[in-house]
């Protein structure tokens, strides 16, 4: 018995260490819809000029209006960092999405993933 509490008392000291390292900071925009589809993902990155820093990206995506695109639901996620403020204009709506992105705590490298789900009635 003095074993497997041993092996779950490990365990749990590992997840201690590892879950920060798993998390992320993500969030979405807007609502998901049946039959959306992905209209189109960017991927943006960012590197610190010398020693880590509080980065900041900024992503701004434009529905196109040949296909009559409509934004339905944008999703950002970055595996970058665990400390992270996220912001974003009134204005976001059907046809464009914008999104600031800064780390809150300094990083080398800040890479941020936008997927953009909606219709083409064009």
């Amino acid at each position: 018995m003095k074993l497997p509490a041993a092996l779950l008392a490990f365990a749990a000291i590992l997840m201690i260490g590892f879950v920060p390292g798993l998390s992320a900071c993500n969030f979405g925009l807007g609502s998901r819809v049946n039959g959306e589809y992905v209209l189109h993902t960017i991927t943006v990155t960012k590197r610190a000029n010398e020693a880590p820093e509080n980065l900041v990206l900024q992503l701004d995506y434009k529905a196109s209006p040949l296909l009559n695109q409509q934004i339905t639901y944008s999703s950002i996620q970055t595996a970058s960092t665990t400390a992270c403020r996220f912001s974003y204009p009134a204005e976001n709506n059907s046809k464009r999405v914008q999104a600031t992105i800064e780390s809150t705590i300094p990083i080398s490298e800040f890479a941020v993933t936008m997927t953009v789900y909606g219709f083409n009635w064009g």
